[in-house]
């Protein structure tokens, strides 16, 4: 009797041991900022856990990085900028967007409080600051100088200097005349120095397609119950960050450990704002983002959003 019994426990466990397998997926996430809190925050909640997907994230310096990454395999996902996703289609990498993250341009352009700029024209001849020549800051300033008649190349003087702490010396010393702040940075000026500078320029009400999670088709394909998990797990934290604070504020100060408490409260008021409410890529993001990329980059053909973009359907299931 033991025996068989024995022997049963064991057919058992063979046959439950596949289902409880995980699969693993590795995310590459890309600096600091609001576009990885759904993902930090379904890591946090258990949604990935209950998607049976044991998601592990990888910190990049750039969004060029994780493209290689992704491209080489060394990756499974992204979470990076959806300028990437025209510049792979172009390559015929196969891109695929599996669920939206932001849902407008994320980026303000910050200038001292006392020099009295009034609009952008006000800046010609002088130097403007962004994160790295090519990046999102830098398509992003140049189309909308072009878009008011200044030319990005001869009115302007625009030059890389990073972000966070080396962009905020930079304005500080004179060394740049306004500097392209992400939302961590525009909250660090007005939190930790409130009155000193301010915002001559907002793009936070331009609808874009901003970050999203991305993957290859090839990866997709051959994962599709993973590509759904991952899908309605980020999205099930983007709805939670509409109504939970709290959570929201667990994963600020889990990404910055070493800034003030006012800094956290800044920040987990502000992200709601800028997260997608639904995961989807709007056709006006996605028109957008195209428009701003293909202007710093024409070479670049424009790819239709259907062939790319799985965030309408991924996280209901259709896919």
């Amino acid at each position: 009797m033991q025996a068989r019994l024995a022997g049963a426990m064991i057919v058992l466990a063979a046959v439950s041991a596949p289902a409880l397998a995980q699969t693993k997926v590795t995310i590459g996430l890309i600096g600091t900022n609001e576009s990885q809190i759904p993902i930090l925050l379904a890591i946090d909640q258990g949604y990935f856990k209950a998607e049976n997907l044991d998601v592990q994230p990888m910190q990049f310096r750039g969004g060029g990085v994780a493209v290689q990454a992704l491209v080489g395999g060394s990756i499974d996902l992204a979470a990076f900028a959806t300028d990437h996703v025209l510049r792979l289609a172009n390559r015929g990498m196969a891109p695929r967007i599996l669920v939206g993250i932001d849902r407008y341009l994320t980026h303000t352009l910050v200038v001292p409080a006392g020099k009295g700029y009034k609009s952008l024209a006000d800046l010609k001849g002088g130097k403007l600051g962004v994160s790295a020549p090519g990046s999102y800051s830098d398509n992003t300033l140049r189309w909308t100088l072009s878009s008011l008649g200044i030319d990005p190349d001869r009115d302007v003087t625009i030059v890389g200097i990073g972000s966070g702490n080396t962009a905020r010396a930079a304005l500080e010393s004179g060394q740049v005349d306004a500097v392209m702040a992400a939302t961590p940075d525009l909250l660090g000026y007005e939190v930790d120095a409130p009155g000193r500078f301010r915002v001559l320029y907002d793009w936070r009400r331009t609808e874009h397609s901003g970050q999203a999670v991305i993957g290859l088709r090839k990866w997709v394909d051959a994962h599709p119950d993973a590509a759904r998990g991952v899908a309605r797990a980020v999205l099930k934290a983007e709805q939670l960050i509409q109504r939970d604070p709290a959570a929201v504020a667990r994963i600020v100060r889990q990404q910055y450990p070493d800034r003030s408490d006012a800094f956290v409260q800044a920040m987990t008021a502000a992200v709601p704002r800028l997260i997608s409410p639904d995961g989807r890529v709007s056709v006006q993001g996605y028109a957008k983002m195209t428009e701003i990329l293909r202007s710093t980059e024409p070479e670049l053909k424009p790819v239709d959003q259907d062939q790319v973009d799985l965030s309408a359907r991924l996280p209901g299931g259709d896919g």
